[in-house]
């Protein structure tokens, strides 16, 4: 091996050490809007427990609202590339609407039952029509309700990690509500499956994922010029 050949192979290996030290805030330690597991595709969130065992797993969430809980059972059609996305929502009180996030930005058909959006849903929305919303949180809403009652919508996008809110009226005065953990959590971060749900996706490829590929791409892409030079 000559010298130019080694030293653009030690230019390469100190690039992929810089790359190595980048802060984990780019290396996805949040699994927010990162793909599921097949395992986690019928799975359900309560109020009663807190492990993490897939398909039965419990816990994640805040607010107040006795007796709730969520599952879903999400399914993909072979023939026709669409994914099902059906969950139900339980309470001891009536869930009067229920909203589920969508990445945004949004270019994709849905279909199923009736909902508003993909819009932002805000704690500062007028009525205060979603008490206890710990965040703004792009999605489509379901403005009807029950217990049990189960939602189902039809699309093409992809399973991944996200955030859901779901309320009734009041129970004894105060607002009843629910919501999953990572939504009030600073950008969504959290490495814990269970403060999430599972969701439609919106949008693809993870930027930070994308430049550190290029990057890599690149140093080796460098290497194979300086050879064929030679």
């Amino acid at each position: 091996m000559n010298k130019t050949i080694k030293k653009d192979l030690l230019k390469a290996t100190v690039l992929f050490t810089l790359l190595s030290l980048i802060p984990c805030t780019l290396c996805f330690a949040s699994i927010y809007g990162q793909s599921v597991d097949s395992n986690d595709l019928d799975d359900n969130r309560s109020f009663s427990s807190y492990d993490y065992s897939p398909p039965s797993s419990e816990g994640g969430m805040s607010g107040n609202y006795p007796g709730f809980s969520i599952s879903w059972n999400v399914y993909q059609d072979t023939n026709t590339d669409l994914w099902t996305y059906e969950y139900t929502l339980t309470g001891d009180k009536e869930i009067s609407h229920f909203i589920l996030e969508i990445t945004k930005p949004f270019s994709s058909t849905i279909s199923g039952d009736p909902y508003e959006g993909p819009q932002i849903w805000s704690p500062s929305d007028p009525g205060n029509s979603n008490p206890g919303l710990p965040a703004d949180i792009y999605g489509i809403k379901f403005d009807f309700g029950g217990s049990p009652v189960t939602y189902t919508i039809e699309t093409p996008l992809d399973p991944v990690w996200g955030n859901f809110y779901a309320k009734d009226g009041k129970d004894s005065g105060a607002d009843v509500f629910a919501y999953n953990n990572a939504l009030a959590a600073s950008g969504f971060d959290s490495d814990n499956k269970l403060d999430f749900i599972v969701r439609p996706n919106g949008v693809a490829p993870e930027p930070a994922a994308s430049a550190l590929f290029l990057i890599g791409g690149s140093a080796m892409v460098f290497v194979r010029k300086r050879r064929n030079k030679k």
